[in-house]
């Protein structure tokens, strides 16, 4: 399982703008991905890195986020 303290750094450090996320890398139940995205929301709002987009893939083994950011 990856850290989410990795993701978080990457978001906000990152060059990339453009990001596909895997719920599931970080989330051992991924049907609490909306806490786990609400939560990152949060964190990137504080560190003024607005989200352009969001948008959530579902199926009936992972949850994929595609977000993308402006810094």
């Amino acid at each position: 399982m990856k850290k989410e303290e990795d993701l978080i750094y990457s978001l906000i450090f990152s060059n990339e703008t453009t990001f596909l996320i895997d719920i599931s890398d970080y989330l051992e139940d991924i049907y609490q991905y909306s806490d786990f995205i609400s939560k990152i929301k949060g964190i990137l709002k504080k560190s003024k890195v607005k989200v352009v987009k969001s948008n959530i893939i579902r199926d009936s083994k992972t949850v994929v986020w595609e977000l993308k950011v402006k810094k």
